[in-house]
């Protein structure tokens, strides 16, 4: 009998999980789960589309024949609401249940919402899937104004897509700075240039007091009595790893799901992946940790005997807002043993620097930071036009 693979999730790191199993065992029977009603797409891809270019059938990671040429059955818009780990089995908020061999727990995550007052307000949103997209694109519709509250690249990247539509987009940020963890302060400062020279409002170091309005929102108010007006409020404060199937089923948990360098959750038979995994290497939340993290939890499911550690490298970021891109990669943060370098290039094809191709839209300038270790490359930030970044060396 041919062994069962069951993947909870169907996020890039199912995704992975599913191709990878299939690779190593021909003969298995793979189910994957989704709770939405979309077959896996690019999840980035939501806050880097223009609003009237979007189409659907260019956000999926793999046409609908892979999954039939590859026997992998997708159940989609169905929600986990127990797992039996004596029994082998998984039970679905439709009353439906399935048994495995080996399970894969790529839940992903979802939203975190802060708990601010006024919170549940009708023009409050979030952006995480397709849904959340559409939601946001009819509002955008009809708005006037819109706040983002966080500055990392999900807020950065809709505040310059509504942006390009007229909406008046504000972006306030709790940190002292934009994208402080990804960036250093050099880059930050001309990070929020960029985009207050595009039109876009920038306040960072600030406290939310309130959403206001009556049933629907009307702005954000701040601790200082500050007030900015929005029909439409956008919240990129973060996610929440989805853990509560694998708590109750009494998996070691903590703010993910705990596993070790193989991805081996505290069931020998239930491996973690993507979003919703904790382990000995940090987990950015970005989509080359999934993505590994899938393939290489798929390819132990298959060979217990012989299975390979969790090995990523580095996490490239990569934001395109306001006509210009900004990569960053390895160690981006000035600190003790760590020297720098700035190359700024100009309008001449002979000042450009060896990493950037082209120049960007917004301006002449194309800038670029390297950090050394050791006196070895350990990290970059690029600005300006990144669509052909050779590859960069990054030696962590």
């Amino acid at each position: 009998m041919a062994d069962k693979y069951l993947i909870l999730g169907n996020g890039i790191a199912g995704f992975s999980a599913a191709r990878s199993i299939r690779r190593e065992d021909p003969d298995c029977e793979i189910t994957m789960i989704g709770e939405e009603k979309e077959n896996t797409y690019l999840r980035p891809l939501l806050s880097k589309t223009d609003f009237s270019r979007f189409r659907r059938d260019k956000i999926y990671t793999a046409k609908d024949s892979w999954y039939e040429e590859n026997r992998i059955t997708v159940l989609k818009d169905r929600k986990v609401s127990e797992i039996d780990r004596s029994s082998h089995t998984v039970r679905f908020s439709d009353g439906t249940e399935l048994t495995y061999k080996k399970c894969i727990y790529a839940l992903g995550a979802t939203c975190f919402v802060p708990p601010i007052s006024g919170k549940e307000r009708k023009g409050v949103l979030t952006l995480r899937t397709v849904k959340d997209f559409h939601e946001l694109r009819r509002k955008t519709m009809t708005a006037k104004n819109a706040v983002f509250i966080g500055g990392g690249i999900i807020g950065i990247e809709m505040a310059w897509e509504l942006h390009k539509t007229g909406i008046q987009c504000i972006i306030l940020e709790a940190a002292p700075r934009l994208m402080a963890r990804r960036i250093d302060e050099e880059s930050s400062r001309r990070l929020r240039e960029h985009i207050e020279g595009a039109g876009i409002e920038c306040h960072t170091g600030v406290e939310i007091s309130e959403l206001t309005g009556d049933e629907n929102v009307t702005g954000v108010r701040l601790s200082d009595g500050r007030w900015f007006p929005g029909d439409m409020v956008v919240l990129s404060t973060g996610v929440c790893p989805v853990i509560d199937p694998a708590k109750n089923a009494g998996l070691d948990c903590d703010r993910a799901v705990r596993a070790n360098e193989y991805l081996l959750t505290s069931d020998p038979d239930i491996f973690a992946a993507g979003d919703c995994v904790q382990c000995s290497i940090p987990n950015p939340g970005l989509w080359k940790y999934a993505k590994v993290s899938g393939d290489t939890a798929g390819y132990n499911a298959v060979h217990t005997d012989g299975m390979r550690s969790f090995r990523t490298g580095s996490f490239p970021m990569i934001l395109t807002a306001v006509g210009m891109g900004m990569f960053a990669n390895g160690i981006t943060q000035e600190g003790p043993g760590i020297t720098t370098e700035v190359r700024v290039s100009g309008a001449s094809e002979n000042d450009k620097p060896e990493f950037l191709v082209n120049h960007n839209e917004c301006g002449s300038e194309n800038y670029q930071k390297r950090f050394y270790r050791d006196g070895k490359l350990c990290g970059i930030v690029l600005m300006g036009n990144i669509s052909e970044i050779r590859n960069v060396p990054i030696t962590l």
